[in-house]
């Protein structure tokens, strides 16, 4: 009789006793190792068993994910011929909400390493200790699916979801009562500035208000993000820039009530660089959207009762409809009212600015996909352009053979052919619109490394005469459970750094604040120093000797720069540049001193991969040239001119 704990948090003597009594004890926590080991308690990591089949676990989960959409739930019909909005199908919004914001996913990972540890062990019955309520309830019915006898406790079996569900109402009405406060701002700030008068085509830009930051040198102006260098050539090549902003001020995970506050006080000055979309949220827009928030929430409560949801939120035999009700609640009371907002927020700019073309990045976003929706229901074009890493299991750019009607660009810019044929293998409606341009922001690095003085960047980052200097750049935590972060790895880190003597740099990701790097290094660490969120990463990379990073566009900048790349927290989704030869990895778990020390000062390993660079960098960075944001531009001047593509979404 083979007896398998799954191994929480429980106390080191009563797993000393289980284990005494023949149990195999199996650690679902990976937190929880030191207390084990140091009491010499075997045990086996659950994620061994699972380590060969993450890939096939996350794939499991976007399939299931796909696939809810397709599911009848009344009447015979699916989500996705059930809710829409002026034609558009607001399942290409709920998918996000779904497989992004809920723990729907979540639970089908867990059933899925369940399936996987019970072929790999084949108990004859499995118990918990220390495992959360819902873990325990999820390893309960995937025991009972596979006739495995469960000796977990049992009192879980009915999961409470009414106080979730009316947080999730309660949301719902004020994000109501937001749209209305926002709507009367509106009407006080008067109507929204319209493009000056010209016989130039007008290119309406769409940015996040959040990447709009002052330069750290040369004139006191603004400047965006990825817009950087597009918006002035498009003025100067014959077009007209006007500039729509969506989204607060501040980043998400630095806003604190102070700005937040600040933020609804503000109408908007002359003085910013963009207009803000609230701007064209007037009565109508108001009126629409009161509108269809009261079709969603008939349509809730009829899809909340229906039958059909119980098969809808099973997998492989598990059914955990009853702990996947708030899940429901929050894709249609707070996605869906919010994606017709931005929807008809998008419709009002149109409508006022009347563009020849529109240019946007994460155009599959929730708020790139409304924007879409909205520009082909006006018959304006739309050009994406990328501005960030294109991975295998980038969920939003995944599209089934049926799902032609999905809102996507007209044209998107991308760096290289790497990423043209990733979204082509991702399902990519129409191939053809995928053009290869490079990235102004690459041509940017290179000519800024080819005038700057590097010797007087290093001194400035405290790098001695002669010390290496090591740069790091990546989140410290990760923005959802399908990517990593350096958070786990960085102690690891630090410790190498001190071991090697070397100079360390630490430059945070702009939505976030340095507090967690400044806890984990010491305030007073001489080898380590962590800059603002706002400082120039491109200098930093210029002048460092390596990067060290997670997940983070900064690695193909490294390459394009020249410089050598470690990836942390193997397996990562930038696993691609390990096996192409040009980043050493690093396992989660592992000590990066050596692949740092290989990276920094090791002249073979450093040729290697600069090697490895010269004959890959195509493949991520289409010439870097200098030429990449007027082949933009050019894109942006033809798109605008050329016929709209028919368009399976509209009528």
């Amino acid at each position: 009789m083979k007896t398998l704990v799954l191994w929480g948090d429980g106390g080191v003597e009563v797993a000393r006793a289980r284990h005494e009594e023949g149990a195999f004890l199996l650690l679902w926590d990976g937190d929880h190792s030191p207390a084990l080991d140091a009491a010499g308690i075997p045990y086996r990591p659950a994620a061994s068993l699972t380590a060969n089949a993450l890939d096939a676990i996350d794939e499991a989960a976007m399939a299931w994910t796909k696939e809810w959409g397709r599911r009848p739930l009344l009447d015979g019909r699916s989500f996705r011929e059930l809710f829409a909005w002026k034609g558009v199908s607001l399942w290409w919004f709920a998918e996000l909400y779904l497989h992004h914001s809920t723990d729907a996913p979540r639970r089908v990972r867990v059933i899925e390493s369940m399936h996987r540890i019970l072929d790999a062990e084949a108990p004859d019955e499995v118990d918990t200790v220390g495992l959360s309520p819902e873990d325990t309830v999820l390893v309960e019915r995937t025991c009972t699916a596979r006739g495995v006898l469960f000796l977990g406790p049992r009192r879980l079996r009915h999961f409470p979801a009414a106080g979730r569900v009316a947080a999730v109402v309660r949301s719902s009405r004020w994000n109501a009562a937001k749209a209305l406060l926002t709507a009367a701002k509106a009407r006080l700030a008067g109507s929204p500035p319209a493009p000056p008068e010209s016989a130039a085509p007008t290119v309406l830009f769409l940015s996040h208000a959040a990447f709009w930051r002052a330069r750290a040198e040369g004139p006191a102006e603004e400047y965006e993000h990825y817009f950087d260098r597009v918006i002035p050539e498009a003025a100067g090549l014959g077009l007209r820039p006007f500039v729509v902003a969506v989204g607060p001020r501040a980043a998400f995970r630095t806003r604190g009530r102070r700005e937040e506050m600040a933020e609804w006080l503000r109408l908007g000055s002359s003085r910013d660089p963009y207009v803000h979309v609230n701007r064209y949220s007037d009565r109508r827009v108001h009126r629409e959207v009161r509108r269809a928030t009261a079709m969603i929430r008939e349509g809730w409560e009829r899809l909340r009762r229906s039958p059909a949801l119980a098969d809808a939120f099973s997998h492989r035999g598990v059914a955990f409809a009853d702990l996947a009700e708030a899940d429901l609640a929050g894709t249609m009371l707070l996605q869906l009212p919010w994606a017709v907002r931005c929807y008809e927020e998008m419709a009002a700019v149109l409508a006022s600015v009347r563009p020849a073309v529109v240019c946007l990045y994460a155009e599959s976003s929730g708020w790139g996909r409304a924007a879409v929706a909205a520009c082909r229901a006006a018959s304006v074009p739309t050009v994406a352009i990328q501005h960030g890493i294109v991975y295998p299991k980038y969920y939003s750019y995944r599209h089934a053979a049926d799902e032609a009607d999905a809102p996507v660009p007209d044209a998107t810019a991308l760096f290289g052919a790497s990423a043209r044929r990733l979204l082509i293998h991702l399902g990519h409606p129409r191939p053809e619109s995928l053009v290869l341009t490079g990235s102004p922001r690459f041509d940017e690095l290179l000519e800024r490394a080819r005038s700057c003085d590097r010797d007087a960047l290093r001194r400035r980052l405290g790098a001695a005469e002669g010390q290496r200097l090591l740069a790091v750049a990546s989140r410290f935590r990760a923005i959802r459970d399908t990517h990593s972060a350096i958070g786990t790895a960085f102690p690891s880190l630090v410790r190498a750094v001190r071991a090697l003597g070397v100079r360390c740099v630490v430059k945070p990701h702009p939505a976030e604040s340095p507090g967690e790097y400044l806890a984990a290094t010491g305030l007073s660490d001489p080898a380590i120093e962590v800059l603002s969120p706002s400082a120039d990463l491109l200098d930093l990379l210029i002048a460092c000797d390596a990067l060290a990073t997670v997940e983070s566009l900064s690695a193909v900048e490294a390459l394009v720069v020249g410089r050598p790349l470690v990836i942390l927290n193997m397996p990562t989704h930038l696993g691609a540049l390990v096996d192409a030869g040009v980043a050493l990895g690093v396992d989660a778990g592992a000590d990066p001193t050596d692949a740092l020390r290989r990276a920094l000062t090791d002249a073979e390993t450093r040729n290697a991969l600069q090697h490895a660079r010269a004959l890959y960098l195509d493949e991520l960075a289409l010439g870097v040239d200098g030429q990449a944001t007027r082949r933009i531009v050019e894109l942006l001047r033809a798109t605008a001119a050329a016929p709209m593509a028919p368009f399976p979404g509209n009528s």
